[in-house]
């Protein structure tokens, strides 16, 4: 008996000789003080994401969680007040810092810079697809996360479907609810605003018949607002003081219509017509080289390179057109990287980031989406494989590329 008691003892002194610490700070940037009686919850990335531990922060808002060494980040969701923040952390290296930010049903210092449209209509004309960008500022002070069951309200046009929606927070892609508020073509986000930007994603379709009249009004004062159509289409704005067409010579058969400094009060309608597509790539210019070596395309192989020349949203545009491009190329999976653009804007030059860690970031919130689909009955189990195949192995590398970031 003595002997079996000496042998357990062995077993569990070995198993926490090779357990490992992975420790973090949650802190409170609303009251900048620790955020204490949070709730974590630490996550492994392997097969889907999977739960590890629970446990929630103390009084100076530390963690602490005995782990198993690990080749790859685990990790660490902390829920505050109804929202969760995330961060990726390693055992055995510094604590991991997380930001929370207390929530309210009611910040008001919100803004859109940028609201960017693309028009196109089905080869036979009879249906109008729709896709939409919403870039959001919350400057709150101090700063606080919107929270809510309308956290941003928007309108489509009157018999408008909604075939996608998602939101990118910092450098994570969700896909996210949007409902209907009540009003007569208007819709609702269901997603926590941050402090910083948020970008709304909504793809739709509208019955066509030839003309349609669209609003695309907000309650929050607008910086930019582009309407992007083919050039076969028609434009007439209700106001034509407020819009200004801005050609670009990337994209000869595509026009651009914008309006700046865009209040509530402002009429910003106007009515599509006719027939047309979007070009799959951008047209070359003589300024590019004539004969010589072009640039490569972008991702997808819809985009070159950008001219020199300063653009109506500034980086925006060439994101919005990047995005567009991919989607009418080939349906491709994509990751938005808008935030660090947006960045080199408004705050001066941007610090450069690693694009293997920004690739992990949203592939982790993919594997996370694509468990919550096969749980909800949403894909198959064949199509579940197939994507859980692609992205364990794409994560795996960007993990690889971030532990060796010189190899």
């Amino acid at each position: 008996m003595k002997q079996l008691a000496i042998i357990l003892l062995l077993f569990v002194c070995s198993i926490f000789a090779e357990a490992d610490t992975l420790k973090g700070v949650v802190q409170n940037s609303t009251t900048n003080k620790p955020s204490a009686g949070d709730e974590v919850t630490l996550k492994k990335i392997g097969n889907g994401m999977e739960d590890v531990a629970k446990t929630k922060t103390n009084a100076k808002g530390e963690f602490t969680f005995n782990v198993p060494p690990a080749q790859q980040p685990y990790l660490v969701w902390v829920q505050h007040q109804g929202v969760t923040y995330t961060q990726a952390g390693m055992p055995g290296s510094t604590p991991v810092p997380v930001r929370v930010f207390d929530s309210s049903p009611n910040v008001k210092e919100l803004s859109i810079p940028e609201h960017a449209m693309a028009l196109q209509t089905s080869p036979d004309g009879t249906t109008l697809s729709g896709e939409e960008f919403y870039t959001v500022n919350n400057q709150s002070a101090p700063p606080r996360t919107l929270t809510g069951q309308h956290t941003l309200e928007f309108y489509l046009p009157e018999g408008a479907k909604i075939s996608e929606s998602s939101v990118q927070s910092g450098k994570t892609q969700l896909k996210a609810t949007v409902v209907p508020t009540g009003e007569k073509n208007r819709f609702a986000f269901v997603f926590p605003i941050r402090p910083g930007q948020t970008q709304f994603h909504v793809i739709y379709t509208v019955p066509y018949s030839g003309k349609l009249e669209i609003n695309p009004q907000s309650a929050l004062k607008t910086d930019a607002l582009m309407v992007v159509a083919p050039d076969s289409m028609k434009f007439a704005a209700g106001d034509s003081s407020i819009y200004q067409n801005t050609p670009n010579p990337q994209y000869k058969t595509v026009n651009f219509y914008v309006a700046k400094n865009v209040t509530a009060q402002q009429k910003v309608a106007f009515e599509i017509s006719g027939t047309g597509e979007m070009p799959r790539e951008p047209e070359q210019t003589a300024s590019n080289g004539g004969g010589g070596r072009g640039e490569p395309a972008g991702p997808g192989g819809g985009l070159g390179v950008p001219n020199e020349r300063p653009d109506p949203l500034h980086s925006g545009q060439w994101l919005f057109l990047g995005v567009l491009s991919l989607f009418l190329a080939a349906g491709a999976v994509f990751v938005y990287t808008s935030n660090q653009n947006v960045a080199a804007t408004v705050g001066g030059p941007a610090v450069p980031q690693d694009r293997s860690a920004m690739l992990m970031e949203a592939m982790k919130e993919e594997v996370f989406q694509l468990e919550s689909d096969r749980l909800q009955g949403k894909i198959n189990p064949q199509d579940y494989q197939v994507a859980k195949a692609a992205l364990d192995k794409t994560l795996q590398r960007a993990v690889q590329r971030q532990a060796n970031p010189k190899s």
